[in-house]
């Protein structure tokens, strides 16, 4: 039998080894609750660092900067428990678009007008959603909700999306490898060869997204243009001074050209209920993009004999590029119209201007002054130039791209009740 000493050392060890255990467990779990509340005020996701930037101690005063953690991230009492629940169901694994019921409860919270804290919120949850995702099906469903999102959001929405965008473009100068909203280039989901293909397809998606992002307030706003009857009429790229249309015609066929970049080739995205969804939206901002490059070539045709030689020779640049894009269009058009699910879509002719023309102004734009025509360019150049543009203007009256006459694709049909497939 143990000594009297003997049993007092063993218990006096035991209960050491407790309070030890005890001691262990109490900072674990400190620990885990604190990442826990960092994570979700969104300290821990690419893109959200613990910096001035993230603007996590900002005031309620200002209203152009995200709200304090206890405000935009309450815990049990969350006030915008609504929003986690309708993104959550919006971009379940269900192979299908997002369920209208909760995209109209999302797009109540990004109204015009709408609370600071709320949409900030949104935002970053909207981020946490592709910082986790792990499935295409999120990844895709993610973006097309924040499609919809974008085209009916107020400004207080676009403004935390293009605030976002610069923070995680500043991110991305440093770690190119940086998985969250605006940059998923290197993310893929590698769980079968379908998701592979998937996910390429979803990559091009957001590079489009990004795209808008960026020239929000660079561009004409597509979710301003008219539509329905109203779409025949023409849009502020009419109208633009030569510097303004330099400045915005190359910016919106990038648009263009990221929007063709998401063509889908084979039956793999062609019968996929996301891609559909995903490819709808698509369809409606091309047709409002090739709007604005068709005004943007008929205005650039008016001021181009009248440009110097720089932006001249941008000006026909910008003229090849959308005649390649015209032809592009024109396929994908072709494309979709063959996809079961826009059989009945009707989709418009388009016709590029004859390459006569464009032989035109290149003629133009070897002779075009480099500067101020009276000081720096010879009489005999000058006069060269001139009669260029004469016989240019004679020639063709109108050149630029078209849509097809209004009784066989009449634009109301294409503009207005164009509707993913239900």
């Amino acid at each position: 039998p143990l000594t009297r000493h003997e049993r007092e050392a063993s218990a006096f060890s035991w209960v050491t080894t407790q309070e030890s255990f005890l001691s262990w467990l109490l900072s674990s779990s400190i620990f885990l609750i604190v990442f826990a509340r960092l994570r979700q005020a969104g300290l821990s996701q690419p893109g959200f660092r613990p910096t001035a930037r993230s603007n996590l101690n900002a005031t309620d005063d200002d209203p152009h900067v995200c709200p304090p953690p206890s405000t935009t991230f309450p815990l049990s009492f969350d006030p915008s428990q609504h929003i986690c629940v309708a993104v959550e169901k919006a971009t379940n694994n269900d192979v299908c678009g997002p369920k209208e019921k909760h995209v109209q409860t999302l797009l109540e919270t990004v109204k015009s007008g709408a609370s600071i804290a709320d949409v900030t919120f949104l935002v970053k949850y909207l981020n946490r959603q592709i910082v986790d995702a792990t499935r295409w099906t999120t990844m895709l469903k993610t973006h097309i909700l924040l499609h919809r999102l974008l085209h009916n959001s107020g400004d207080e929405f676009k403004d935390q999306l293009r605030r976002m965008q610069k923070w995680v473009e500043e991110d991305r100068a440093t770690d190119s490898r940086i998985k969250c909203m605006f940059s998923v280039r290197n993310w893929r989901d590698d769980s079968s060869m379908d998701a592979n293909e998937l996910s390429q397809w979803t990559r091009s998606y957001a590079a489009y997204l990004e795209e808008v992002v960026v020239n929000l307030d660079k561009i004409p706003r597509l979710d301003r243009l008219a539509a329905g009857s109203n779409a025949a009429e023409a849009t502020e790229m009419r109208t633009c001074t030569e510097a303004e249309l330099m400045e915005k015609l190359p910016r919106i066929q990038n648009a263009m050209r990221r929007l063709l970049d998401c063509e889908a080739v084979n039956s793999n995205l062609t019968t996929n209920d996301a891609v559909i969804a995903g490819v709808s939206l698509l369809l409606k901002d091309s047709f409002k993009l090739y709007r604005l490059v068709n005004d943007g070539i008929i205005r650039l045709i008016d001021v181009f004999f009248n440009m110097r030689k720089l932006n001249a020779l941008k000006a026909l640049d910008a003229y090849k590029r959308a005649t390649q894009q015209g032809d592009d269009l024109e396929r994908l058009f072709r494309s979709c119209n063959s996809w079961p699910s826009f059989r009945d879509t009707k989709f418009p002719h388009i016709e590029n201007p004859p390459a006569s023309f464009m032989q035109t102004m290149e003629e133009y734009a070897r002779a075009a002054p480099s500067e101020t025509p009276d000081e720096t360019h010879p009489p005999q150049q000058r006069l060269h130039a001139a009669a260029v543009a004469s016989a240019a203007q004679q020639q063709h009256a109108a050149p630029a791209p078209v849509a097809a006459p209004a009784q066989t694709t009449p634009m109301e049909d294409l503009m207005g009740g164009f509707a993913a497939p239900a």
